[in-house]
């Protein structure tokens, strides 16, 4: 996992802009531990380039740039994904990003923003212009009755071998109808570098040994945030989200001592983190998707 200073006593704006800077140290983890990421930070933003065919993997963020700079950075950057051959990235705003008309600049050169890209990337994910809800949690203060809420026949498991990492593929390739290539990405890259020797962790909900849930653990500036918690939709409204959404947090609590848990939720997500102690910020986070060609 992500070692860092983990946040203690932080106020509301500290725990809001932990969103985006735990997001960060996520894709520096990727740049840093995949053969031949790449990773560029220069005070005016940051990018990644590693090889998973994903724009999760390729992105743009932290975005500070003027209003008379802004334009040609942009281009700039554009020319350089397009020199690396990328088929697209991501390009996340949102928090403290400037220039404030960020993404309208990027949405006249043809990015799309979340919204937008349910279409061609995750028709099961619903999103607003405005982006994905930023969310927060005291850790000390989570409704962990709802471990107790699951259906006979439950389980968390970690994934500790290959299979366990394609059913985590399976479960969300078909709770959010992505490609089958969105999915296989996060396959790929654990394996690369190692079951057990990511810095992010994944587990596999099985009800009677069927997979039907997933959720990955990522510790990073100061904090615990999950990513990729998807539930089939045969199995909703049982408490199973709720479940490994929450325990891989209490245990980022219990044995790593962190504070505090953030995320960013799709719109029908967000019930269900305020369930199980998540509160809304007035932040939003967006990504406007490049496509080459």
């Amino acid at each position: 996992m992500a070692t860092d200073d983990i946040l203690h006593n932080a106020t509301d704006e500290q725990l809001g802009l932990a969103v985006f800077e735990n997001l960060y140290d996520l894709f520096r983890a990727m740049a840093n531990h995949l053969p031949d990421g790449k990773l560029i930070e220069n005070g005016k933003l940051s990018r990644h380039l590693t090889f998973p065919t994903n724009p999760m993997f390729k992105g743009v963020w932290n975005t500070r740039l003027s209003e008379h700079e802004a334009d040609t950075v942009i281009d700039e950057t554009i020319a350089w994904f397009k020199e690396q051959n990328a088929p697209f990235f991501f390009w996340w705003t949102g928090g403290i990003t400037t220039p404030d008309d960020l993404e309208e600049r990027l949405a006249k050169r043809g990015m799309i923003s979340m919204a937008e890209q349910t279409q061609e990337l995750a028709k099961g994910i619903l999103s607003t212009e405005q982006g994905s809800p930023c969310m927060v949690a005291e850790l000390s203060k989570m409704n962990e009755s709802v471990l107790a809420k699951t259906p006979a026949g439950f389980v968390i498991k970690e994934a500790e071998k290959e299979s366990h990492l394609y059913d985590f593929k399976k479960v969300f390739v078909e709770t959010y109808a992505i490609p089958e290539w969105a999915g296989q990405a996060w396959v790929d890259a654990t394996l690369k570098i190692g079951i057990g020797k990511t810095q992010w962790r994944i587990f596999v909900g099985y009800l009677n040994d069927n997979p039907v849930a997933t959720n990955m653990l990522f510790n990073g500036a100061g904090v615990a945030s999950v990513y990729a918690v998807a539930t089939l939709p045969s199995t909703q409204g049982k408490g199973i989200g709720a479940a490994i959404t929450l325990k891989p947090l209490l245990d980022a609590r219990d044995k790593e001592g962190y504070k505090y848990a953030v995320l960013f939720s799709t719109e029908m997500g967000v019930k269900v983190y305020q369930r199980i102690g998540f509160r809304l910020t007035n932040l939003r986070i967006n990504r406007f998707l490049w496509r080459n060609g």
